[in-house]
């Protein structure tokens, strides 16, 4: 990990936005649910990388991590209504591009397996690295998400495979960048039912806004 990590500028407060929408929020924490899939890390790896990152304030401690994942409305005891201001899912970015880079060997590997399966007309499950990957992801979402039970297969296997090109994206020397630049412009996402798209505490500036759309 070369120290630039250290030292990535974001835009801390985009005008008009000061807590994570629905969306942002279950953006990172599937980010996350990703990276440990493929390492079996989960909160020592983020807490490692937070202090690495000077980034204990807004990410100090296990119970801190366990509420900013769980934040997550797409998660079964998360309701849609905790809030993460715009601070701490800016660290949350700056730990996954962090984690990502890390990773970035396993990450390549496991994705050139998977262009093998696609070029052999087989099953990803077949191949080692992507196997083990979606077993532990589609079995963490199960575990964890509000529809986790409803959807199908197919589908957790689509976008476990998004977010694992996503974290290859992501783990670049920009990826830090990439990644909230993404996030700021990403659309809503739909909610489960009885989470709110719109989050509490979200104010819109009344002024010009210059900031990516949120």
């Amino acid at each position: 990990m070369t120290v630039e990590h250290k030292h990535i500028q974001l835009d801390s407060r985009p005008a008009g936005l000061s807590t994570a929408t629905g969306t942002i929020k279950a953006q990172l924490d599937l980010l996350l649910l990703g990276l440990e899939s493929l390492s079996g890390e989960s909160s020592e790896a983020v807490l490692a990388a937070a202090k690495a990152l000077n980034l204990e304030e807004q990410i100090g401690d296990r119970v801190t991590l366990w509420r900013l994942r769980n934040a997550n409305p797409l998660r079964r005891s998360s309701g849609g209504r905790k809030k993460v201001d715009i601070e701490e899912a800016r660290a949350l970015v700056m730990v996954i591009a962090y984690l990502a880079a890390q990773q970035q060997a396993r990450i390549r590997s496991t994705l050139e397996q998977l262009e093998a399966a696609v070029d052999q007309e087989l099953s990803p499950f077949r191949q080692p690295l992507v196997g083990d990957y979606l077993d532990e992801f589609l079995s963490h979402y199960r575990s964890r998400m509000v529809d986790g039970d409803v959807r199908d297969e197919n589908s957790l296997t689509e976008l476990a495979l998004r977010i694992l090109i996503e974290l290859m994206f992501y783990s670049s020397p920009k990826g830090a960048q990439r990644l909230w630049k993404a996030l700021l412009s990403r659309p809503e996402m739909d909610l489960p039912a009885g989470s709110d798209l719109e989050e509490e505490g979200v104010a819109h500036s009344s002024g010009p806004d210059t900031s990516p759309s949120s």
